[in-house]
């Protein structure tokens, strides 16, 4: 793990800027620091809609750490909406981890778990209502009914109201999300009943903002008409309007008595009899069931808070759009480290930052896991950027030594990825605990957007070269083609044209070609065209360009060579095709009849017309050649 002698805690949940991860967090760090542990935080952007692609890509961070390797693992399961991502978890914990495990407001077999005292605080709240003011026509909207803890509150309720002899019927009872999904379907089965409802109790302060707001859509006021209460104790609750009235669970806290537990059970086997630890949430009675006075200051503080915070929220996200134009212009992963210097202040509090990267990340597909070794591709070290930053690690490390120090480490850990392909990490680390966690959707997806299109840019360009090198080229010989030799053969030849200096030109042919082929197949014949090209690149000196123009013949072309020095080299192949027939390898003589021009061309001189003049003299030279073979002249 962190290379700095220090143990570390492992911290696993979904979506860490939202309030209660926040909160958890802090206190896991503020108690951890003291201990002087490490701090691990694993954290992704949770499924967005119908693209499995993208969220299996996202869910790739709960296989990154080596969970061997923690001195304690704190989870917060019912952050984490997948259950294939929880049971991925869960199942590295059960095969790796010997060390203390605490599950937050989850039951988890094997586990201490952190619950919180559903039935006083939700009979808390029902009472509130029923006694204080007055109402016995309640509802219930709880979390989903897959959940234990929200059947245990619509138990809790259905209990509650039979204590007070309040009758419950059908259209009294839902089961919700947990999120600000349902909102609408909730008031809709509600107001569907006999009777108008007088409260709505959700079971989470997400559902109930969600209530409220399409409560108040529909003409419906709260308080006056329905009273709407919540569960947890989020900020956003006072920032509402009307503040919603909820129960505060002390989320921090959790996370300081999760830390202690852990140290304190370093040395011991036998943590797992600590049982359930179960804490009490306190009603905080706002508007939005009447209640004001008590709150009214703090409503107001809070207003303000939000103010600046949705402020804060249109300038930093104007920034990011402004990323997203930059980064376009990026064309390398140096340039994109220029670009997260310059725009990584817009989140909150950071003070290093890292990128880490799948080794040799080349291949525009990706990779479907975190590769054994990684690479830091963008540092950020108090605030200040490290240029061109190239420093390879192991995956088990999860940073290099130049990202630590010997003080206690927390670290923040997000994937990058392009829908299911897994490009690496990005890492955070904050001045303090009160800024952690402002993790953003859209500055990830920039970089793992640019990132693909940079792996994509690269792919087209090789294949580009690829295709151009293919077009100029000779597939059985890899010589210049007769496209090839016409550019690049005819730069040169401008080039010596304009500078006065020697064209050498030979044409090459290969002799008896079609009687190789017919009598020994293909094959032979393929083998016989390689081997006067070899023997040609034998012979020839400097630099020279070589070409295939026909099934058999070949031209060779050089600047500044003379007739005497050209011919010197096509004497030096014949001389070594002779020595080739004379070993026996094959069944058949290979030969080769060649004809040179070599001047200084003037005006009307064309690479055409050395072509020509050199072909005609390989011609009459390929007769003399069978000629004196004693072979038939067609």
């Amino acid at each position: 793990m962190f290379q700095n002698n220090r143990k570390t805690i492992g911290v696993f949940a979904e979506g860490v800027r939202y309030e209660f991860q926040r909160k958890l967090c802090q206190g896991i760090i503020e108690e951890a620091e003291k201990e002087g542990f490490n701090v691990a935080i694993f954290s992704n952007y949770g499924k967005y809609g119908e693209n499995n692609a993208h969220f299996f890509g996202d869910q790739m961070i709960w296989d990154l750490p080596e969970y061997e390797e923690f001195a304690g693992v704190i989870l917060a399961l019912d952050t984490i909406e997948d259950r294939n991502s929880r049971q991925m978890i869960l199942e590295h914990i059960r095969k790796s981890c010997d060390c203390p495990v605490i599950s937050i407001r989850e039951k988890v077999e094997g586990a201490v778990n952190f619950l919180v005292d559903n039935t006083i605080g939700m009979a808390g709240m029902i009472r509130h209502f029923i006694e204080v003011h007055g109402k016995k026509k309640l509802c219930f909207m709880s979390g989903p009914e897959s959940f234990w803890d929200a059947r245990e509150r619509m138990q809790c309720f259905i209990r509650t109201m039979e204590e007070y002899h309040l009758p419950v019927t059908e259209h009294q009872m839902f089961y919700g999300d947990y999120w600000y999904n349902k909102g609408a379907e909730a008031c809709n089965w509600f107001l569907a009943g006999e009777t108008v409802p007088e409260v709505i109790v959700c079971a989470n302060d997400h559902m109930a903002l969600s209530v409220a707001s399409e409560l108040i859509h529909r003409g419906i006021r709260v308080p006056e008409d329905v009273c709407v209460s919540g569960y947890d104790g989020l900020k956003e609750t006072l920032a509402f309007t009307p503040a919603i009235t909820t129960m505060r669970v002390p989320f921090k806290k959790m996370g300081k008595r999760a830390v202690e537990i852990i140290v304190e059970n370093q040395e011991k086997t036998d943590w797992k009899d600590l049982g359930d630890v179960f804490f009490d949430a306190e009603i905080l009675a706002r508007e939005s069931c009447g209640c004001l006075a008590k709150a009214s200051e703090q409503i107001i503080l809070e207003k303000q808070r939000d103010y600046e915070k949705k402020r804060a929220e249109g300038d930093r996200n104007l920034q990011f759009d402004y990323m997203s134009i930059y980064l376009s212009e990026a064309d390398s992963i140096e340039d994109i480290a220029h670009y997260v210097e310059r725009f990584h202040q817009n989140l909150y509090g950071i003070r290093d930052y890292g990128l880490c990267l799948c080794w040799s990340l080349h291949d525009a597909e990706g990779y479907k896991e975190y590769t054994d070794q990684m690479e830091l591709c963008v540092q950020i070290k108090d605030n200040q950027l490290k240029k061109e930053v190239r420093i390879p690690f192991e995956r088990r490390e999860l940073l290099p030594g130049e990202m630590l120090d010997e003080k206690p480490q927390v670290w923040y850990f997000a994937p990058i990825h392009f829908q299911d392909h897994c490009y690496g990490y990005e890492v955070f680390r904050f001045w303090n605990w009160h800024e952690t966690a402002n993790l953003h959707f859209r500055w990830n997806i920039n970089i793992g957007n640019k990132i693909h299109d940079l792996l994509i840019e690269d792919k087209m360009k090789t294949l580009i070269d690829e295709l151009a090198y293919m077009y100029d080229r000779d597939e059985l010989t890899d010589w210049y083609n007769r496209r090839g030799l016409e550019k690049q053969g005819g730069d040169l030849f401008v080039q010596a044209k304009k500078e006065q200096k020697y064209v050498f030109l030979c044409v090459v042919d290969l002799d008896g070609m079609k009687q190789i082929n017919d009598n020994f197949g293909h094959i032979e014949g393929d083998f016989a065209l390689k081997k006067v090209c070899e023997t040609i690149i034998e012979a020839c000196r400097g630099e020279y360009i070589c070409a295939r123009t026909g099934g058999d013949e070949f031209v060779v072309i050089a600047k500044n060579v003379t007739e005497m020095e050209g011919r010197a080299w096509m004497v030096k192949m014949e001389k070594e095709l002779e020595r080739f027939n004379q070993s026996g390898k094959k069944p058949y003589d290979i030969h080769a009849s060649y004809g040179i021009t070599s001047r200084i061309p003037n005006k009307e001189d064309s690479m055409e017309q050395f072509i020509k003049e050199s072909d005609e003299k390989m011609y009459r030279y390929k007769m003399l050649n069978k000629k004196s073979r004693g072979e038939e002249i067609r």
